[in-house]
C-alpha cells in the first residue's frame, strides 16, 4: 500500500502541483486510509520529501552514468549543468517542488531533509571543483563556496527557465558554463 501511494500522490502532484493536491485525494484514488497514509508518512510534507528523494535518487544514477563518459572536470562541468537543464526541462513535479520549496515549513524535520536534498545536489559541484583542483584544472580556495554559488545560479535558471523551449533554456545553461568557467581560470 505504501508504494502504491506513493505512485497516486507523485501522479497527483504533476497533475495538480502540491497545494492543489490533497491527503483526502490520495487516500481516495490509492484506496487506502488516512490512518494508513499517516502511518506510513505523518505528513503530506514527509510524503513529497519520500517522492523527491527518490527522484533525487534516480537524477544521481542517471548523473553517475553520464559522468563516465567525461574525460576530465571541465567536461563533467559542462555535462552536470546540461543535464540539469534537459532533466529538469522534462522533470513532471517541477511545478510541485517549486510550490513546496516556496511555503513556509513549521517542522524543522522537514526543513532539515529539504536541507539535505539541496545539499546532495550541491555536492556533485563539490566533487567536480575538488577534483578539478587536483588535476589541476583550476586553483580554488574555496571550494564549498564555489559549488553553493553553481548550484544557486543553475536553480535560479531553472526556475527562470521553466517555461522556456529546450534549446533556449540548453543555450542559457552552456552559456552560464562557460562564463562560470572563464571566471575560474
Amino acid at each position: 500500500m505504501r508504494e502504491r501511494m506513493l505512485e497516486v500522490a507523485r501522479d497527483l502532484f504533476v497533475k495538480n502541483g502540491y497545494n492543489a493536491t490533497t491527503t483526502a485525494d490520495i487516500v481516495k484514488r490509492s484506496g487506502s486510509s488516512k490512518g494508513t497514509l499517516y502511518y506510513h508518512f505523518e505528513t503530506k510534507e514527509n510524503l513529497f520529501l519520500e517522492i523527491l528523494n527518490r527522484e533525487e535518487d534516480g537524477w544521481l544514477q542517471v548523473w553517475r552514468d553520464e559522468e563516465k563518459k567525461c574525460s576530465n572536470n571541465t567536461e563533467k562541468f559542462h555535462r552536470f549543468n546540461e543535464l540539469s537543464a534537459i532533466t529538469d526541462f522534462y522533470y513532471p513535479l517541477q511545478m510541485a517542488m517549486i510550490e513546496f520549496y516556496s511555503k513556509d515549513h513549521e517542522s524543522k524535520l522537514v526543513q532539515e531533509k529539504i536541507d539535505e536534498l539541496d545539499q546532495r545536489y550541491i555536492n556533485q559541484y563539490y566533487e567536480i571543483f575538488k577534483a578539478g583542483n587536483e588535476a589541476g584544472e583550476w586553483n580554488l580556495e574555496d571550494i564549498e563556496t564555489t559549488s553553493q554559488i553553481a548550484a544557486a545560479t543553475v536553480t535560479g535558471l531553472i526556475l527562470f527557465t521553466f517555461k522556456a523551449d529546450k534549446d533556449k533554456r540548453k543555450e542559457l545553461f552552456a552559456r552560464f558554463s562557460h562564463t562560470f568557467l572563464k571566471g575560474l581560470l
